[in-house]
């Protein structure tokens, strides 16, 4: 999931302290999930795609796969 919101920022050029104030999440919180200190909840989760406009399920989708 990290991964994907990583991609998902840097494809939009939307630094992840954009996102968190966007998505109205702590950013020392929202680093610390990045760096696998933290577990978002499925209200995070939506709030941080709503912040990047998309659908939450982007966040999961595996982009390793051929055809995504």
């Amino acid at each position: 999931m990290t991964e994907n919101l990583r991609r998902l920022t840097k494809a939009k050029g939307i630094p992840l302290t954009v996102v968190a104030d966007r998505a109205e999440i702590d950013r020392r919180q929202l680093f610390a999930m990045m760096a696998g200190e933290y577990d978002a909840d499925l209200d995070w989760l939506n709030k941080l795609a709503d912040a990047l406009e998309v659908d939450v399920t982007e966040l999961f989708v595996d982009h390793t796969w051929p055809g995504h």
